[in-house]
């Protein structure tokens, strides 16, 4: 083994100083993936990002006829059913929360504020009335809720100047601005957040409610109004109901079922954010189909070719291996959440997890990154010893929580995520199939195929405690 790592290692070195010097005369390096996996991509790639499934919304119909293609994809590999004999597992997801004016609004003196039209509850509120004096903080600074009035309500400022919230670090954050203010005795906050033109509501999915009715003015005439009445401690009435919505979307799932005590599981979400009513980075646009060729129809056309290539392997050690298309990503991994609190007793121990997400845009910097490689101290070697076809390694310790690997790691299962980095495209609408480098999702489907075949022939990896702090 030794020998061969050496080995290995030089021809590694080789292998650089080459694509080192052919950089210069070539901005892409040449890759040679196979055609068939290239092909057997876009045929996942062309339905799954399609303008027919709209943006794969949960609860949407189109967000329904991705995860059955899945379902239907893993039932003719003759993959196994990973839940209880079914392919596909409940997850409850958010959806926009019922608001209404006639228990949402806001009095000062005698006039109203209108709902929609000039405030809206905020993430951070929790339902209640509240009628008191208004008091003035400013930014909602510590200084500036030091002398806040209790009982009173809160009148903050959004959005720090730039000084200022480099000097405040963390504390900045409007969170832990309102949280301040509620723990120094506010019964209410209002926050002010004027924006010229329509103002984007937000859907009220998430809640992160601190205990007392929050809500943002977003009317220009009215924050100005209402600043002059805090600093002159005038009384002002507050309500807010959010009443909150579920839908349902599944997980869906197969496994190679080898009779092993052991699973390793490869992920990947294949949820998107729908026509952009939320979650899009250009709300402009709303209305539009955010197709996400890249986020995450690529990584779930990975993970079906994987499973197609994979299930035809003759032995694979002495492990199984589960695949599993994730619901609910977009709205906090949900879907991996229910998954790694529910894992199904026939998989035995999961002793690793591969999350592939935003896989196909390889030609943008040809590097293939991989987060938390030191959540195994294995994990390194491994990755090292497997030929880069075509694209360079970019290793790092960092968890980058923001996608399905992260619930895994909390959960202590060492895992990575390969991915291929952020672009303009991300969460809107150009985020579509002619801008796929199928070539470079070929590549990483080949590195992925050679990794997980490293995990299955050879000892668990072992799960660095200290990863999952990070």
């Amino acid at each position: 083994m030794v020998a061969h790592l050496t080995h290995s290692s030089l021809m590694r070195t080789l292998f650089w100083a080459f694509c080192l010097t052919s950089l210069a005369a070539s901005a892409q390096l040449a890759r040679h993936a196979s055609p068939a996996v290239a092909e057997q991509l876009y045929v996942h790639e062309r339905y799954l990002a399609s303008d027919e499934l709209g943006g794969r919304l949960p609860g949407s119909e189109g967000g329904a006829e991705a995860a059955a293609y899945i379902q239907n994809a893993f039932r003719q590999m003759g993959l196994s059913p990973l839940f209880d004999e079914r392919f596909t597992q409940e997850v409850k997801i958010p959806d926009a929360a019922k608001v209404s004016s006639a228990t949402n609004y806001m009095v000062v003196g005698k006039d109203s504020v209108r709902l929609t039209a000039s405030f809206w509850p905020s993430t951070l509120s929790s339902n209640g009335t509240v009628a008191a004096k208004l008091a003035w903080i400013g930014y909602g600074l510590p200084a500036e809720v030091a002398a806040l009035p209790k009982g009173s309500i809160a009148v903050l400022v959004r959005d720090l100047p730039k000084d200022a919230a480099a000097k405040a670090g963390k504390a900045g954050a409007l969170a832990l601005r309102v949280s301040a203010a509620q723990r120094a005795g506010a019964a209410g906050v209002i926050v002010l957040a004027p924006v010229n033109g329509a103002p984007r509501l937000d859907l009220l999915r998430r809640t992160r409610p601190v205990g007392i009715p929050v809500v943002e003015v977003h009317d220009v005439k009215w924050a100005k109004r209402l600043a002059k009445s805090a600093k002159k401690g005038k009384a002002a009435n507050l309500a807010t109901e959010i009443v909150a919505q579920q839908i349902t979307a599944p997980n869906v799932g197969a496994w190679l079922d080898r009779g092993k005590p052991r699973t390793i599981v490869i992920g990947a979400h294949y949820d998107h954010v729908g026509l952009g009513a939320w979650g899009s980075r250009k709300p402009e646009l709303a209305g539009q189909v955010h197709n996400g060729a890249d986020d995450n129809a690529s990584g779930t056309s990975v993970l079906l070719t994987l499973a197609q290539m994979l299930a035809k392997v003759p032995s694979l050690g002495d492990a199984n291996l589960a695949f599993v298309a994730f619901t609910g990503e977009e709205s906090g991994l949900l879907g991996s959440k229910e998954f790694v609190e529910t894992i199904p007793a026939p998989l035995g121990k999961v002793t690793t997890m591969l999350n592939l997400d935003m896989v196909g845009r390889l030609n943008r910097s040809d590097s293939l990154r991989v987060y938390g490689v030191h959540t195994a101290p294995e994990f390194q070697q491994m990755l090292e010893t497997i030929p880069a076809d075509g694209f360079y390694w970019d290793l790092r310790n960092e968890i980058f929580g923001r996608s399905d690997h992260a619930p895994f790691i909390q959960k202590g299962i060492p895992a990575v995520f390969f991915f291929t980095g952020l672009h303009e495209d991300y969460h809107a609408p150009g985020d579509d199939l002619e801008k796929i480098d199928l070539d470079g999702m070929a590549a990483v489907t080949e590195a992925a195929a050679a990794f997980i075949q490293l995990l299955a022939n050879n000892a668990p990896p072992t799960f660095n405690p200290e990863s999952s702090k990070d």
